[in-house]
């Protein structure tokens, strides 16, 4: 949808800037029917859409954070 939205009749990208942004709690069950296209997507070279994740909860191995008293469905789906 943000492809043909930002582009125009000749199919070249207009000057946008390309984001997607998703703020979460992370209690809420996720289609993932079209996932993997939709990531491809992100990775093509020359796609040149961001995407921001803003939420809470959300164990980072990188940076050490790792939330205790998780909710047991926010554990399993962290998997």
């Amino acid at each position: 949808m943000i492809d043909g939205a930002t582009r125009n009749k000749s199919g070249n990208a207009l000057k946008y800037d390309r984001r997607i942004i998703i703020v979460t709690d992370g209690r809420g069950n996720l289609d993932t029917g079209d996932l993997e296209q939709m990531g491809s997507k992100l990775k093509e070279d020359g796609a040149s859409i961001d995407l921001v994740v803003l939420g809470a909860d959300f164990d980072d191995a990188e940076s050490g954070y790792k939330e205790e008293d998780k909710e047991a469905d926010k554990v399993r789906h962290s998997d």
